[in-house]
This record gives C-alpha cells, sequence and structure tokens, in this order.
C-alpha cells in the first residue's frame, strides 16, 4: 500500500463540496443508448431532495431575518427629541444589518410589511419544501431518523451563536444548534455507483456539515487535508477492510474522531481508497497539521500489511524479521541494514559463541569488495584476487555463485548476494561474461577463523536499536499529547470587550446628561466636542495598555511551547532514558551534518571560501552594517545589513550561503577571510560564483593571492582587462 498526500493548493482554497462531489462521483457518469435502466426511483428522489433542500435554505434565510427584527425591535432605546425620533441599537448592529428603510427608521420603528412579507415567504417555502418531501417518503425517513437521534444526544455550544454562518450551512446546523455533527459510521452508495462511508448527517450535507465545523475556528485557512491510499494491482480490498484501513490512517495522522467522507475507487488498475477529513476537532474546534504526515500514514501502511496479509510496498519503512517477529523500522540503504543473517548463521554466533562466514564476509571483506566493484574495468581474475586477500573464493554452486572459505572445504558457503547484492550470477554475468575460475597466488591478509568470538551479537543489537526505536517513537508521542495540551495565554476577551463597552457606556451616559440638562446649542455641541475627544483619549489609553499586556504575555517564557529539541533536553535533565537516546541522535546528526559539509568543500560543491590552514571560528565584525551572532556548535553566523544570514564561519571555511552571492555580502565574507585566512585562500563551489567572486576582489582592487593556480590565472586575466579599461576611459590631453 502506499500513502499519497495531493498538494495543498497555494491560494488555499480548497473546498470540501468540490472535493467530496469528485470523490463521490464519476467523471464518464454520462446517458448512453447502452446504459442500463435503473428501476429505483433514487435519481429522481435526488432531483426532489435537491429542490426541497433550496426551499428550506430560502425559508432558513427568511426567519433568520425576521429573528434579527424581532431582537432589534426588543432591544432598541428610542429617545424623543421634539419631533425626532432617535434610535440607539445594540452594540454590533447598524440599519444595513437589517435591510430597514429609511422611512421605517424616521418612523421610529420597524418596517412591519416587511416583516410581515419575512414570514410570509419562509411559510410559502416551507409548504414548498413539505410538498417536495411527500413525494419521497422513503429517502426522507430515513435522514429524518437518523437526525432526531443524533439531535437529541447534541449538546449546545453558547460560543456558536456568536458566529456567522454563511447560507449554504445555516440550514444545516440551525437546527442542532452547533452541537456535535458527528454520528456512527454510515456506509452508502453514491448517484454514480461508488461505495462511500462517511460519519455525517448525509453524504449530500457531509460538505455543508464540515464547513459549518471549520468556521468555527477563524485561524484555519485550509481545513481540508486529502489523502488517498492505493493497492498495488494484485490486491483487491473488500469495502469493509478498505474502510478499515481509510480509520487506520486517520488515526495515525491525529485526526481521530474528526468529520470524514471515504470514497473507493475501483475504475483503475489500482484499487485506491480518497480520504477527505476537516482538520478541526467537531468537539474542540481545534485544528491539527500533522507533522511529518506522509512518514506516519506509510508506517501506517506496514501496519495494515501485517494485519492483512498483503505484501509489502516501497517506502521510508520496511517490515523485518526480527527474532521470530515482524517488526516495523526505518528502511536504510546502509549496506550493513541489508542482508539478513541466515538462521543457522545466528544460531551459531549466539549459541556457541563463534563467528559466522556470513558476519565475516559482510565486515572487511565486502567493504574491499564494495571499492573493487566501482571499477568499471573490473575482471574476473581481479575479482578472484580481491577475495583472496580475505581467505575467500567464488565459485559456480547450483544455479548460482556462492563465497567459499578458501582454507576449509568444510566451511559452509553462504550465496554471494548475501555477501554483496552486486554478486548475483545474472549481474556478474552480464557485466564480466562468461564465469572464469582463478587460482590466485596472493597471500591472504587476514583469514576466516570461526573460534573468534563476533564482536557483537547481530540479534541483540537488532533487539536493542528496536528497543530504542520504540522507544523514540513513544517520546514523540508524548511530545504530541504536551503540544495539544499546551494551553496559550491569552487576554480573556470577554474582559476586553467590557472595557471598551464602558468606556462607551461612560461617554452616551455624558452625552444623555448634557443633552437633557444644557439648553444652549452652542454651548451643548462644545460639551459634545469635549465627549468625544475624552472618549477618544480613553480608547487609545486603554488600547497601548492592551497593547502591553499582549506584548508581555507574548515575551513570557512560560507562554511559548517548547521545540522538541527543547522538550526532550527538559526530560533528559530529569532522568528520562528515551530523552537521553534521542538527545544522542541529535549529537551524532550534527556531527554528520558536519562530516557532509565538510566533505562537500573538500569536493568544492559548496559557494565559499577555503584554506588549508587549520583554524577556528572568528567572532569579529570591523564594520558596523555587519553583525554575528555564535551556534551552538561554535560556528559563527553573520549578517550584512538584513535578518537573514549572509555566510558562516566554520574555521577552516566559509560558508556563504544561498542567494548571497550579491557583490556586497561577497565582498563581506571576502573582507572577513582576509582578516582571519591572511593574504592567501581559494574559492569553492560552481564556476559561475568563482569568477563573480575574483570579480569583486579585483573591482576592490583587494590585495589576495589565491592558492589555486587556474583562479589566480583568472584574476590576473581580469586585472589586465580592468587595466586596460582605465587606459581607454582616461581622457586626452
Amino acid at each position: 500500500m502506499i500513502p499519497k498526500v495531493p498538494d495543498r493548493r497555494k491560494d488555499k482554497k480548497t473546498s470540501f463540496k468540490d472535493l467530496v462531489e469528485y470523490m463521490t462521483n464519476r467523471e464518464e457518469d454520462k446517458e448512453s443508448l447502452t446504459d442500463e435502466l435503473d428501476p429505483s426511483d433514487r435519481t429522481r428522489y435526488d432531483k426532489i431532495l435537491k429542490q426541497a433542500g433550496a426551499n428550506l435554505r430560502a425559508a432558513n434565510h427568511h426567519l433568520q431575518a425576521v429573528r434579527r427584527v424581532t431582537a432589534l425591535d426588543a432591544n432598541a432605546i428610542r429617545i424623543r427629541n421634539g419631533s425626532r425620533r432617535e434610535i440607539v441599537y445594540p452594540d454590533g448592529f447598524g440599519d444595513a444589518d437589517f435591510g430597514y428603510s429609511n422611512d421605517a427608521q424616521a418612523q421610529g420603528g420597524v418596517d412591519d410589511n416587511k416583516h410581515q412579507r419575512s414570514i410570509s415567504s419562509a411559510r410559502d417555502h416551507l409548504r414548498a419544501a413539505a410538498n417536495y418531501l411527500r413525494q419521497a417518503p422513503g429517502v426522507d425517513r430515513d435522514f429524518q431518523e437518523r437526525a432526531r437521534a443524533r439531535r437529541t444526544s447534541i449538546k449546545s455550544a453558547p460560543s456558536a451563536h456568536k458566529r456567522g454562518y454563511s447560507s449554504d450551512e445555516s440550514d444545516v446546523i440551525d437546527d442542532l444548534e452547533s452541537g456535535r455533527l458527528l454520528g456512527d459510521a454510515q456506509t452508502v452508495i453514491s448517484p454514480s455507483g461508488i461505495v462511500c462511508q462517511h460519519n455525517c448527517l448525509s453524504l449530500s450535507s457531509a460538505s455543508a456539515e464540515m464547513k459549518a465545523v471549520a468556521a468555527q475556528n477563524a485561524r484555519v485557512d485550509d481545513p481540508v487535508y486529502h489523502v488517498i491510499l492505493s493497492w498495488p494491482s494484485h490486491e483487491s480490498p473488500s469495502d469493509s477492510q478498505a474502510f478499515a484501513c481509510g480509520l487506520h490512517a486517520v488515526k495515525a495522522v491525529g485526526m481521530e474522531g474528526h468529520q470524514y467522507v471515504f470514497a473507493i475507487h475501483r475504475d483503475t488498475d489500482n484499487v485506491h481508497l480518497h480520504i477527505a477529513v476537516n482538520r478541526v476537532n467537531p468537539d474542540s474546534f481545534n485544528a491539527v497539521y500533522p507533522d511529518r504526515d506522509y512518514f506516519k500514514l506509510d508506517r501506517a501502511m506496514r501496519e495494515l500489511e501485517i494485519k492483512y496479509g498483503w505484501t509489502h510496498d516501497n517506502g521510508p519503512h520496511a517490515v523485518f524479521e526480527r527474532g521470530g517477529k515482524k517488526v516495523i523500522d526505518w528502511a536504510s540503504t546502509k549496506f550493513d541494514s541489508k542482508g539478513k543473517i541466515p538462521t543457522k548463521a545466528a544460531d551459531m554466533e549466539r549459541y556457541g559463541a563463534e563467528e559466522s562466514l556470513f558476519s565475516y564476509a559482510r565486515a572487511e571483506p565486502r567493504k574491499a569488495l564494495t571499492a573493487a566493484l566501482k571499477n568499471s574495468d573490473l575482471t574476473w581474475q581481479q575479482l578472484h584476487d580481491v577475495l583472496a586477500k580475505y581467505g575467500l573464493a567464488l565459485k559456480e554452486k547450483g544455479q548460482g555463485f556462492a563465497i567459499y572459505d578458501l582454507f576449509n572445504d568444510k566451511t559452509t558457503p553462504i550465496k554471494a548476494s548475501d555477501m554483496h547484492e552486486q554478486l548475483s550470477k545474472s549481474r556478474l554475468l552480464k557485466r564480466l561474461g562468461d564465469f572464469q575460475n582463478s587460482s590466485p597466488n596472493i597471500k591472504p591478509i587476514i583469514k576466516y577463523n570461526k573460534f573468534v568470538e563476533p564482536k557483537r551479537d547481530p540479534n541483540i543489537r537488532e533487539e536493542r536499536r528496536q528497543e530504542r526505536a520504540e522507544a523514540r517513537r513513544k517520546l514523540r508521542e508524548q511530545y504530541n499529547d504536551y503540544k495539544k495540551t499546551f494551553v496559550f495565554q491569552r487576554l480573556n476577551t470577554a474582559d476586553v470587550k467590557a472595557q471598551f463597552a464602558a468606556i462607551r457606556d461612560e461617554s452616551r451616559r455624558k452625552r444623555l446628561l448634557v443633552k437633557t440638562t444644557v439648553s444652549d446649542p452652542a454651548a451643548r455641541k462644545a460639551q459634545y466636542s469635549i465627549i468625544a475627544f475624552e472618549t477618544l483619549r480613553n480608547r487609545e489609553r486603554l488600547k497601548r495598555k492592551l497593547k502591553v499586556e499582549r506584548e508581555a504575555l507574548k515575551n513570557s517564557p512560560a507562554n511559548k511551547r517548547l521545540s522538541y529539541k527543547e522538550w526532550v533536553e527538559k526530560q533528559a535533565a530529569l532522568g528520562e532514558q528515551a530523552a537521553i537516546s534521542q538527545l544522542r541522535a541529535f549529537a551524532y546528526a550534527e556531527k554528520r551534518k558536519e562530516s557532509e559539509l565538510s566533505r562537500s568543500f573538500t569536493n568544492n560543491s559548496v559557494n565559499g571560501i577555503k584554506s588549508t590552514e587549520p583554524s577556528e571560528p572568528l567572532a569579529k565584525s570591523e564594520s558596523p552594517d555587519v553583525t554575528y551572532r555564535v551556534r551552538r556548535d561554535g560556528a559563527v553566523v553573520y549578517r550584512v545589513n538584513t535578518d537573514k544570514p549572509c555566510f558562516v564561519d566554520h574555521g577552516p571555511y566559509i560558508e556563504i550561503l544561498a542567494r548571497g552571492e550579491s557583490t556586497q555580502k561577497v565582498l563581506a565574507a571576502v573582507m572577513h577571510a582576509r582578516e582571519k585566512y591572511g593574504a592567501s585562500f581559494d574559492f569553492t563551489g560552481t564556476e559561475a560564483f568563482k569568477r563573480h567572486a575574483i570579480s569583486v576582489l579585483v573591482t576592490e582592487q583587494i590585495d589576495v593571492k589565491l592558492k589555486d593556480a587556474a583562479q589566480e590565472a583568472i584574476k590576473r586575466e581580469m586585472e589586465g582587462q580592468a587595466e586596460k579599461d582605465r587606459r581607454i576611459s582616461r581622457p586626452r590631453r
């Protein structure tokens, strides 16, 4: 099985509706003369329900308008001032929100005609919807029963009443009071004949339900999570197995309990399952963005393959046989991780404390053989000589080749491909031609001696490695739990609104007092201006105060969620053994990274500056435009007029980072290298970068002698051309 996570749209506007329609419909679902007629009324029922849904949405729109009007009419404060009537609306509402006409406002109330028209329109739409539903009693009855049972177990969410919904999902959540929309899994067949499973009210309303729940989290810009599980062409899972695999995959990425829609497609050579999941949890309204989701899904595929006995597909994880059990581990490309030790050889090393020919051949002899196989002009004689140096011989056995002990015929041979995959008979014959026996006269460097105690029991080594991997996986799960339960401290929204409301209410109270006590219009206008100024001043003071409080919370160490490495360091300090093991893995990874970087500079594949003299990183800057910061590994990162790193001093070499080849940045790195290495060093990297860096030396007239003869020749050529250009540009006398 292979998991596929399609790329997210760049505009982050993936639609639940479009995805569900794509999953549940066939592109070739067009009417044809050869199509078989469906004796059921499913197509007619779908059209009837679609019309009924349109009428219900229209009725819901009119009823919402009526409810808003009623709330406004009940809470509006009318103040009479002569013949003019002023309406002060509740906080957060305005005339445009309710569709009032100017005539209705002038009369000091609500337009009763519009009120009655809205009620009448809603009644007409409800009557039309009822007529449509009577025509499809069988379809409607099943939906009503599930909706009624679901509604009895829903808990209301008061915060959801304050949120606004668009018309396409308001009909779904209106009666449900924005509560939990999840139910039992329902397996249905779409109008196109595709078998689907979902945990929403119905397949037709699933996209609107998911959109309604996603609207509860305003920070989520792309709530759609789409995954495809694909089986090999020779595997054909049942519908129940495919849906069980989908639930297992959803659980693997931490979205268990979320709204989902599954659809099985069997119209291609490979059976595949489409999974559409809502990132937003319907209970907590928290969004889930799984970290390293592809690797989690790939591991889940190996678990499912073991569970159902399917063939194992290639991926980051692989299935190994260890200690008689199937275990899942990272699929490594290292030589020592391939080639399972034969059972007899393993028993020999475990119970007899003797080294097997298998372990001996895959140690030093394999390394020498690997180097020899890189020779494009390798011959049979050279191959026999390499093996003879270690007391081994390559001979034909049965239909293939085997590796023998050159000095003991009683030693059980091993398959040649177990020593190295390139020693298989088909590969060697294709590369070297017909097999040639040889009797080498080379003295062996070392010989196989089974009485030499093996350096380490490979089975115990694998068991410990598996234990460490399992402990680190559990450690990662603990960190994920820590991330989910971590609560960021924020200002109380209700308190903030209350403070602004207090300023507003105080301003209204003062205006009302002035209006009722001051009779002179000029004096009243002046008082209004003073009140407006004081209100604005109080608002600005409150905004500054809240800004300071928010910055304090933002910068508080207690309000910052730890990164995985920081969290592991904290757990290691408490004595957690798995965390200590993970810290060692971090250290090894850093060492490998540093070693790879050193090899890159040795191979001249990184843009930078290199010196053959050993030196330590230098933290020094003569220019105010150049700043530096020391890293934990001792390297010094330099920045030039920007917050982005420009070049890194690693000691014997200076790395100029990507997109840092501008003249100013290269000049800063060259001046730093001249200060550190003196007037002699080399440039590494691409030819374009080297020529650009040399041109900077020539243009800025920096006295440096490049150690590389080719680079020094280019530098002299550029200096000669620059001198020639200067002579031409000099004015004639």
